[in-house]
Formats: C-alpha cells, structure tokens, sequence
C-alpha cells in the first residue's frame, strides 16, 4: 500500500466486492419494496426514465436517467413511479415470475423507467467508521459528476455494457460499480469542509491522516498515543480529542480495530501461520491474539480460519 493510500487500504482490507442483481424494466403505475439485507450498499444505476427512491423513516428522492443511487446500510427501500402508491415485495413479484434471465419486468405498459440494481458487500462482522458513518443514501446525479469526469467515463461503460447485455456483463457491471462507490468516497473526502462530521473528514485533515497512514502502514508497531500525537504534530490531549471527534473512536481502539480487521483478511487470504498473522497485527503471542479476536468476534481465529468464515451472498 501507498503509505498515503488509506481508501485503497481500507477497502481492499475490507474486501468489498460488487455484484449485479438483475436489470429492472419498470412501466405503469410501479412501486417495488425491496427488503432490508444486512449491512449490504444496495446500488440503483438510472439508465433510462424516471421514478422516486423511498427509504425508511426518509423524505421520498426523485431520480432521473444517469442518476446513481446508494443506500448504504442496507435499509428497506421503495423504488416507485410516484412517491405514494402502494409498494408490492420484490420477493411477491419474483415468486410470480417477474424476474427472468437477470431481467426484472415491471408492468406492461410503455416502459418509464430501467435501472441496473445490485449491491456492495464486505465483511460484515467489521464496524469500520469509513461506512458507519455515511449517510442513509447517496444521490449522485450526471451534474455532480462535473469536477470528476472518470466517474462520467465509468458510468459511461456502465450503460454501454447493460445495453449490450453480452457475455461478461454482470462480472464488468460488478466491477465497475466498486470503482463509482470507491471514486464517491475519494470526493467526498476531498471536498469535506470544518463542518462535515465523520470519517471522509478526517481523512481530508492532513494531521489526523498522517496519523491514520501510520496505523495502517504499521499495525504491528507498538504505537502510544503520544507517538501519534507527534506524527500529527499535536499536544496528545489534542490530538487525542481531535481523532476521537474525527474518527469516532479513540486512537488506540481504531487501532486495535483495525489490527483485527487486518487479521480476518489474512487468516481467510494467506496462509501465514497463526504466529505470523498475530505479530503482522501487533500481538506479542497467539494466546494474547487469540483473546482479542474472540472477544471481538465470538469465534476463535483458529476456528475461524478452518470454518472458511467469507462474506456471505445473500442477494
């Protein structure tokens, strides 16, 4: 990893991966639940028409072609033609044979809206603050794409691959869709102000992000704080406060956190010996790395390994 490349560390630690769930052709009076899935970024790329985006407990989110919309925390969520009609379940609608050959068909009328939909999915055992603290959705429409034309150019390749719907769709479609949620959150770090609150801000404060660079490109140095403090060129009061606010979490529980989230990446990635993954993640010896990983995840990193405990697709 780039000492600076903290998204790219994140993410890949993370092992978050793309996948397309069907293409919708939606006409008439549609208004489709989709149910709640875990943790899962559901993902709703606008490729023609027009339509409302509902999530619970949230005000309705008009979207039109070349919009993108996320949902992050896998909330129940509506996609209708008008924000009050009367949804039907996804699961009703596929168990009536709505769903055929990756296509999704809504309605027999003139088509008024076609959309890609799938989700993101990572380690969901993980509780990392980059994704904790987003927002309930996130709307990103052809305008807002402006100042970052390779989110264009992605989106671009996004629609030419549905229309074509050849061999390799899905998988390209699936990828592409981990590079437009990756670039979302590189701009959103990027243009995070004094007042943005949460994890994108800071990693667009220079002196908790050289602090973080360093946690991440050596967890298994024996940091204090006050070793922090001095990367962050603060008093450790200071600093201490500053990360907590920024982050959410004291420097040495994001540092215990993530020396954890590393280790289930490489007991479930390598084939390092359990003595390897406990020093590369900061422990002195396995019995203590042991502890540590049970207390957090409720299983052993022995029993955890042997288990092949992955990400599970559940659609």
């Amino acid at each position: 990893m780039h000492k600076n490349d903290l998204i790219s560390d994140i993410f890949s630690t993370l092992r978050l991966t793309g996948q397309l769930y069907f293409r919708a052709q939606l006409s008439g009076p549609f208004a489709v639940s989709i149910p709640a899935s875990q943790r899962h970024i559901r993902f709703h790329i606008v490729l023609n028409g027009s339509g409302w985006l509902g999530i619970e407990g949230e005000a309705p989110v008009a979207f039109e072609n070349g919009d993108i919309l996320l949902v992050p925390h896998g909330a129940t969520q509506t996609i209708a033609a008008a924000p009050d009609l009367a949804p039907t379940s996804l699961g009703t609608l596929i168990a009536g044979g709505a769903l055929h050959d990756g296509l999704l068909q809504v309605g027999q009328e003139r088509e008024k809206a076609a959309l890609l939909c799938g989700f993101l999915q990572f380690d969901e055992e993980i509780e990392h603050p980059v994704l904790a603290l987003l927002p309930s959705h996130l709307h990103l429409r052809p305008e807002d794409m402006g100042s970052a034309p390779w989110m264009r150019s992605t989106l671009d390749l996004i629609s030419m691959e549905a229309n074509r719907a050849g061999q390799g769709m899905a998988a390209i479609v699936s990828r592409l869709i981990e590079v437009i949620f990756i670039q979302t959150i590189r701009e959103l770090a990027l243009n995070a102000t004094d007042e943005s609150k949460g994890f994108l801000r800071a990693l667009s404060d220079k002196a908790i992000a050289r602090s973080l660079s360093a946690i991440h490109s050596e967890p298994e140095r024996k940091w204090r704080v006050e070793d922090l403090a001095a990367l962050a060129g603060q008093s450790r009061s200071a600093f201490a406060r500053n990360f907590s606010e920024e982050v959410g979490q004291t420097p040495m529980d994001y540092l215990r956190n993530w020396r954890l989230t590393r280790a289930r990446m490489l007991l479930t990635t390598t084939s390092l010996s359990m003595d390897e993954v406990a020093s590369q993640c900061g422990y002195d010896c396995v019995p203590s790395f042991s502890r540590s990983f049970k207390r957090a995840f409720h299983v052993g990193p022995g029993s955890f390994r042997r288990t092949g405990n992955q990400i599970i697709d559940i659609g």
